[in-house]
C-alpha cells in the first residue's frame, strides 16, 4: 500500500538555494606567508595559500540529509597580469555566479591595494563529486580577504552564506544539517545568514537547549560581522564573549540545569550586550528567563511533523503494519507523544497534515490487538493514510508557502 509522496519533497523545497552535494561550511586550518612579486610593501602581509577544514551536506538513501567533513584550499597564483580569483575545477553555475559576487566585493573592498598579476584558486579536496551552490561565497571571500590582507583566520571558525558584491550575506539551505556538521568536526563557532536564525530557533523547540551550548552560532547580516568572527585578532568585544560563552559551555555541560543559576543568567546577559547577534547566548537567555520563543518556522514544522511520523509511515510503506501484533506497537505511542508535544509549536498552516498522522495513529488504536485487519478496514486505512500525502501536497502547492519555503 504504497503512500503517494515522497519523503523528500520538503527537503527539496526548504533547500533549494544549494546543491545538497555542496552547501559547505569552513573553517581555516593552516596559512602560509607569501612573498609575491606585487607592491613590496604589500606582498610582506599576504599569505600564499589557506587550506580549509570543510563541512558540506550530502543527501542520505532515504531522501534525508547529513553534515559531512570536506576540504577545501586557496592558493595565491601568479599571472602575467590583473587579478582575478575562481576553482580550479570544474563547478555548477550558481556557484561560478557567487564567485563573481565576491570578485566584485574584493575590489571594491581593496580599492587601490588589489594586488596585480594575482590569480587567487579555490579548490575541493573532492574533486569528483558535482559541486555547486551558492553557500560557500562567504567563505570564498574570507578566503580572498584573507590571503589579500595577510590577516589569519581561527582554525575553530566555521562559516555558510551567499553574499552580494556589497557585502550583504544572503540565506542558503540546510544550514541545520551544517552546524550538526560543525560541532561533528569540533569547529568553536560558526556564523550563519541572519535569515537563517529561525533554524537555531527550531533545533532548541524540537531539541532543547543543548544544541544551543554545543556551539556558539552567531547571526551575519554582513562580511565585517563575519571578518570579525574569522579573525585570529579579532575585536576586544568579540573575543570576550567567545571567551565568556566558553565558560557558559562548560557549566551547561556539567549540569544543563545551571541554566537558571544567577552568575550563568549574568554571563549571558554580557554576552548578549557584547555581540547581539550570538544567537546561542541570546536564546540561551530568554530560555533562562522563561520568554524563550515558542513557535516552530514553516520548515522546522514540517521537519518536526515528518520526524516524529517516519517510523509509521516507514510501517505503511512496506506493510508491516500487517503483522501480528504490530498494531499495539510503541510507534503509537511515541508518534502521538511527538505530535502531542509538537502540535502547540506548529506553524498553523501545518496543523492539518500533523493531524493526518494522528487521524491514522487513532486508527490502530481503535483496533490496538487484532491480529489482522479485513478489506473494510484496509480501505479505511488507505484512506486515512493517503491523507497525510494530500494534506502534504497542498502546503506544497501553495505558492505562498512554496516561496517562504525557498527563500529559507
Amino acid at each position: 500500500m504504497p503512500l503517494d509522496w515522497p519523503l523528500d519533497d520538503m527537503v527539496k523545497f526548504s533547500m533549494p538555494r544549494c546543491n545538497p552535494l555542496l552547501c559547505p561550511i569552513y573553517s581555516l586550518a593552516a596559512a602560509i606567508t607569501l612573498s609575491f612579486a606585487c607592491d613590496a610593501q604589500e606582498a610582506t602581509k599576504m599569505l600564499q595559500q589557506t587550506q580549509i577544514k570543510g563541512l558540506l551536506v550530502v543527501q542520505l538513501d532515504d531522501g534525508g540529509y547529513a553534515g559531512t567533513a570536506s576540504q577545501m584550499n586557496a592558493t595565491a597564483v601568479k599571472k602575467e597580469s590583473g587579478f582575478e580569483i575562481g576553482f580550479n575545477q570544474s563547478v555548477g553555475d550558481l556557484m561560478i555566479k557567487a564567485t563573481a559576487e565576491v570578485d566584485k566585493f574584493l575590489r571594491v573592498r581593496h580599492a587601490g591595494k588589489i594586488p596585480t598579476k594575482l590569480r587567487i584558486e579555490f579548490s575541493f579536496a573532492d574533486k569528483y563529486s558535482p559541486k555547486d551552490g551558492p553557500s560557500a561565497a562567504v567563505v570564498c571571500a574570507l578566503m580572498a580577504d584573507s590571503i589579500i590582507s595577510g590577516k589569519k583566520i581561527d582554525p575553530g571558525f566555521a562559516a555558510t552564506g551567499d553574499m552580494t558584491a556589497t557585502g550583504a550575506v544572503q540565506p542558503v539551505g540546510g544550514v541545520a544539517s551544517k552546524i550538526k556538521g560543525a560541532i561533528r568536526k569540533n569547529c568553536t563557532h560558526v556564523g550563519i545568514p541572519d535569515a537563517n536564525k529561525g533554524s537555531i530557533t527550531d533545533a532548541y523547540l524540537l531539541q532543547g537547549i543543548k544544541p544551543l551550548y554545543q556551539i556558539q552560532v552567531f547571526s551575519l547580516k554582513n562580511f565585517d560581522q563575519a571578518s570579525d568572527l574569522a579573525a585570529l585578532d579579532r575585536p576586544e568585544s568579540v573575543q570576550k564573549a567567545l571567551d565568556e560563552f566558553t565558560l557558559v559551555q562548560k557549566a551547561l555541560k556539567k549540569n544543563n540545569k545551571y541554566i537558571y543559576n544567577g552568575k550563568v543568567r549574568a554571563k549571558l546577559r554580557t554576552i548578549v550586550k557584547l555581540t547581539p547577534n550570538h544567537l546561542s547566548a541570546k536564546l540561551l537567555l530568554l530560555h533562562s528567563i522563561k520568554k524563550a520563543p515558542k513557535k516552530l518556522s514553516l520548515v522546522g514544522s514540517l521537519t518536526g511533523v515528518d520526524q516524529a511520523g517516519e517510523k509509521l509511515l516507514s510501517m505503511l510503506r512496506d506493510g508491516s503494519f500487517m503483522k501480528p501484533g504490530n498494531l499495539g506497537d510503541d510507534v503509537l505511542t511515541d508518534l502521538v507523544y511527538e505530535l502531542s508535544r509538537l502540535r502547540p509549536m506548529l506553524d498553523k498552516r501545518t496543523t492539518g497534515y500533523a493531524d493526518a498522522f494522528l487521524d491514522v495513529a487513532n486508527f490502530f488504536k481503535r483496533h490496538r490487538g487484532r491480529n489482522r485487519i479485513n478489506a473494510q478496514l484496509e480501505r479505511e486505512l488507505n484512506t486515512k493514510a493517503r491523507a497525510i500525502g494530500i494534506e502534504r501536497k497542498k502546503l506544497l502547492n501553495d505558492p505562498d508557502i512554496r516561496e517562504e519555503l525557498m527563500a529559507d
